[in-house]
């Protein structure tokens, strides 16, 4: 079994096997948007389409006014995490999708030999539940009142200033949660608390190539962020298409946006992380 999952892992960081992960990913972003849009109620998935403005002669898209994002992005989330977001469905499913992000996120940055070192998952999961799942719940919430106010207003730039905020904000909570176990850990073993100087020094590492496992322990934070990035640029590509007809009746042939709207978001977004995890393969074997 050792040698199997070692063969693997030689095989996922050869550069066809970083080909299919891209390809695998893609397929979970995909299949991610298509599981939530089983969810959504005709009603939210008319209001994603209508913010697409696919061409209908039924419901008239093209001469109604467009719909407004946040807006829509907030039910789905809603249908995903549960409209009372202080209860207990919400932490539980907000822990499962911080869950699953930090087995994917750790497989992808160590290997699958990982799964067979039972110290290494003990201590994982202990540390997860400090790092990962309780902190994320706060950050999941952030990003939900985010949304809320980004409805209100229609202004670009101060919707990108908030999409920005609140990345760094996802940010800092992660490191404030790695840095507070951490701290702990130096205490049990006699050694001094973190300064204002080690945390800085943590945070500035984890753009390093040399980062270690700290990125596979940051990723989590940011799920729900690149859930809204990707369901806000998917879209914007799609609408973009529609303007400047550029393959816009094809696709909509292809994957019926209309009735499908945020599968076809989905299919765009999966293509763009497939894109953006080649894109940084290729920039870390260079560097």
């Amino acid at each position: 079994m050792s040698d199997l999952l070692t063969t693997l892992t030689r095989l996922f960081n050869s550069p066809p096997g970083q080909l299919a992960a891209g390809g695998v990913l893609a397929g979970i972003t995909w299949k991610f948007f298509e599981r939530v849009e089983a969810v959504l109620t005709e009603e939210t998935k008319l209001e994603i389409a209508r913010w697409l403005r696919v061409k209908s002669f039924e419901t008239g898209f093209v001469t109604s006014e467009p719909a407004n994002w946040p807006a829509t992005f907030a039910k789905v989330f809603d249908r995903l995490f549960g409209a009372k977001h202080l209860s207990w469905k919400c932490l539980c499913r907000s822990s499962i999708a911080s869950l699953s992000v930090t087995i994917v996120s750790f497989v992808i940055a160590s290997g699958a030999q990982i799964l067979l070192d039972w110290r290494f998952l003990l201590t994982f999961s202990l540390l997860v539940v400090f790092t990962n799942v309780l902190p994320d719940y706060p950050s999941l919430l952030k990003t939900r009142h985010m949304i809320e106010w980004m409805s209100r207003s229609d202004n670009t730039i101060l919707r990108s200033l908030m999409l920005l905020g609140d990345a760094v904000a996802s940010f800092l909570l992660s490191l404030c949660a790695i840095a507070g176990v951490i701290a702990l850990l130096r205490l049990g073993e006699g050694r001094t608390m973190m300064t204002i100087t080690n945390i800085i020094e943590m945070s500035t590492s984890f753009f390093r190539p040399d980062a270690g496992l700290l990125r596979p322990l940051v990723f989590p934070a940011f799920f729900t962020s690149i859930w809204l990035w990707l369901y806000a640029g998917s879209g914007f590509l799609l609408k973009a298409a529609r303007r400047f007809d550029i393959g816009f009746d094809w696709f909509n042939r292809k994957f019926d946006i209309e009735k499908k709207p945020l599968q076809s978001i989905g299919l765009v977004a999966g293509a763009l992380v497939a894109v953006t995890y080649w894109t940084a393969v290729i920039v870390s074997r260079v560097l």
